[in-house]
């Protein structure tokens, strides 16, 4: 367990969160909230947090200072590491491999931030997150599309949290094709230009949704349980939390 840089609930609080209830079955419900760039907030159905890639100070983004049972990071990046908006303690997963926490299963997939095996930004992690029926893959800063050795290792998704913004990652057409590659159910859009980033050399939101065509949906909040992902819209655009 790591402790973030301000006292939160003591480590048996947290405990008692982890393994308070069995989240196999179908009708649990899962949170799902946007803070913004790639850092996503999934609240599980006994109040267990799992934050993913939190930045701390970055652009103009709203300054975040959350409580989180389990932080992933794809990559030690300042906009994907900064644990400085978790309070609290939480546990760091940060490596590939299968980490089994009781309460849900998160698998880290080994793949690159760029187009050349990572001799330009280096590595990142490709974590699926199993819990409430539920299969989400949050592809951090996914810079290449994927092999099938790597389709197969990452699997079927419910959810799948792709970046789509280009430079750093993926560019918009890569984005469609890797989202073609995996055929989640549906597909959450990432860490491309808003208002609070203007100067960002990446592309925007409405770039990605005019490439692939699709219907969408706008979301404050996704509520999603396992029974009712065919019934979603193939891309839900998640509104960027307010401050």
């Amino acid at each position: 367990m790591r402790r973030a840089p301000q006292p939160s609930v003591g480590f048996a609080v947290c405990c008692l969160r982890f393994i308070g209830k069995n989240h196999s079955r179908g009708g649990c419900k899962m949170i799902i909230r946007y803070q913004g760039h790639a850092f996503f907030t999934l609240t599980l159905e006994n109040g267990t947090v799992i934050a993913m890639d939190p930045y701390d100070a970055f652009y103009q983004y709203p300054r975040r200072k959350l409580t989180a049972d389990v932080v992933t990071m794809s990559h030690q990046h300042h906009d994907h590491n900064g644990t400085g908006a978790i309070v609290g303690e939480y546990k760091a997963v940060e490596t590939t491999g299968v980490h089994r926490l009781g309460y849900c299963t998160i698998t880290g997939i080994d793949t690159w931030h760029d187009h050349h095996q990572g001799s330009r930004r280096g590595k990142n992690i490709f974590f699926v997150i199993e819990a409430e029926g539920l299969r989400i893959g949050h592809a951090g800063d996914l810079g290449h599309l994927l092999s099938e050795e790597k389709v197969k290792a990452i699997g079927k998704l419910d959810i799948l949290l792709l970046p789509v913004g280009g430079t750093y990652t993926v560019d918009k057409d890569e984005a469609k094709a890797v989202w073609q590659q995996l055929k989640p159910a549906v597909c959450i859009p990432m860490h491309y230009r808003t208002e609070y980033d203007p100067e960002m050399p990446v592309t925007t939101l409405e770039d990605f949704l005019a490439t692939v065509n699709k219907e969408h949906i706008s979301l404050p909040v996704m509520r999603a349980t396992a029974g009712d992902m065919s019934q979603r819209p193939p891309i839900v655009v998640m509104e960027i939390e307010k401050a």
